[in-house]
Order: C-alpha cells, then sequence, then structure tokens
C-alpha cells in the first residue's frame, strides 16, 4: 500500500512540473524569470517594477515584452547587463534598498537634447515612443509643452495611455491656453515641443478634450493626445499620417 502511495506522489509531482513548469521555476530560490514566465513571482516582479517607476502597465502575473522591456531599463539604470531576463543578481538589485528608481534624471533624458542647428536650437528630437518616450514622459510626469507656431506654452500631465501619451492640464490657466491656442476645441494636429528632465522632443498634439479625465478644475473634460516618433492610435494601433507629419515639422524634418 505504500509503495502504491509513494508511486502515486511521484506520478501527482511529475504530472504537476511538466503541466506546470513556469510556476515551478518562478517559484524556486534560484528560479529565473523571463518572457513567459508566469505566477506569483512575476506578480511580485512587476509590483516592485511598478512602485520603482519602471512598469506602467496592468500587473498580470505573465512576463511579456512590456514586463522585458521594464526589467531592461531597470538593469540599465542599476548598473547591470540589460537582457531583459530577471535572474539572481538582477532580483537581489530589485529588491534592495540600493535599487535605483526611474526618474527624469536616472532615465538619462539630457542624452536626448538636440544639437543646435544654426540658429534651430528650438526645435525637438524625434524619439521613438516605443523604445524611449514612454519611458522619459511616464505616466503621472508633468511636462512643458511648446506650441511650435505660436510660441506659447503650457503645463500637462501625463494620465495614461500606451500607444501615445493621454495627457491633461494641470491646472485651469494651462486649459485656457490650449484653447487660445487651438482657436477653440479642436481635432487639429499642431506641432509640439515637450520638454521634460532637460530633454526637448519633438511631437504632435490635438485639441480636442474626449474620453476619461483624472484631473479637475482645469477648465477642460476629458484628455488631449500628445504624440511622440512611431507612436499610434489607440483605436486601431496604427501610425497617423497627421500626426507624424507634425513630429517630423516639431523635429525640423
Amino acid at each position: 500500500m505504500r509503495r502504491v502511495c509513494a508511486l502515486l506522489l511521484v506520478v501527482l509531482v511529475t504530472f504537476f512540473l511538466i503541466k506546470y513548469p513556469l510556476y515551478a521555476e518562478a517559484g524556486s530560490p534560484e528560479g529565473v524569470l523571463r518572457n513567459q514566465s508566469q505566477g506569483e513571482e512575476v506578480v511580485n516582479l512587476q509590483m516592485r517594477l511598478r512602485d520603482l517607476g519602471f512598469f506602467n502597465y496592468k500587473v498580470t502575473g505573465h512576463f511579456g515584452s512590456a514586463t522585458a522591456g521594464a526589467v531592461r531599463l531597470f538593469q540599465e539604470i542599476n548598473g547591470l547587463n540589460p537582457d531583459g531576463v530577471a535572474g539572481p543578481q538582477t532580483i537581489g538589485r530589485l529588491y534592495s534598498l540600493d535599487a535605483q528608481r526611474f526618474t527624469a534624471q536616472t532615465s538619462k533624458a539630457s542624452e536626448f537634447l538636440p544639437v543646435s542647428r544654426g540658429g534651430r536650437s528650438s526645435l525637438g528630437v524625434m524619439v521613438d515612443w516605443f523604445t524611449s518616450g514612454r519611458y522619459i514622459f511616464p505616466r503621472g510626469a508633468v511636462a512643458r509643452v511648446i506650441d511650435l507656431k505660436t510660441g506659447r506654452s503650457f503645463n500637462v500631465k501625463r494620465t495614461g495611455g500606451t500607444n501615445h501619451a493621454d495627457s491633461e492640464p494641470i491646472s485651469a490657466d494651462d486649459g485656457r491656453i490650449i484653447r487660445e491656442v487651438w482657436g477653440g476645441w479642436d481635432w487639429e494636429r499642431r506641432a509640439v515641443i515637450v520638454e521634460i528632465g532637460g530633454a526637448r522632443i519633438a511631437a504632435s498634439m490635438n485639441g480636442m478634450p474626449h474620453g476619461y479625465e483624472a484631473i479637475g478644475n482645469n477648465a477642460m473634460q476629458g484628455h488631449l493626445c500628445v504624440h511622440f516618433y512611431n507612436s499610434r492610435l489607440h483605436v486601431n494601433n496604427r501610425e497617423c499620417p497627421e500626426h507624424q507629419a507634425m513630429v517630423r515639422r516639431a523635429a525640423g524634418r
């Protein structure tokens, strides 16, 4: 009877490890979390990355491309090999008191400062949204936006968005300036410069409030869309030719 029970236990354990290998890997003391890993340890990883400002997405417990990108960025800023794999060294650093947070300073945003072009230094640089832009302008960050044509500026906060930056004016004065620049609420795409962390980024913005809002008393209801180079629309996951044309104009191209 004991042999039968022992054999049955071995069979059950083997079946579990075959069916759920990622969970076993994730939960092991020396486990390595990588693409396609899943389970409680991935949940903890994503939550810690979010706490440090590297992960701005929903915690799912599934290690996908967004998590790999966040791990890679953490590794770069913390002086580790940026391979996007959370091994013992990365995990140890991540949960240590010495872990560097993602900020405008640690993101090295100043590396994106435009080079003077003989009187055209007021233009911005083209920064790819998915590889750099969404990290330079993370959710919750406030940026100064300058309308290229009029030179007027206002402050917005990124309150959401994944394919581009959903943004809202932070005060009633900022909301009024936006409306004056666009001559009323309008879907017109305009070339703008986004200033954040010492960087001047070529961007495009529309002036029509829509959808959700997170900031009240700002003379506007809804949010506005700020696009960087290669950013996309939320509706169809495609680039908007008009926005991309304005991004190039803001970069002097």
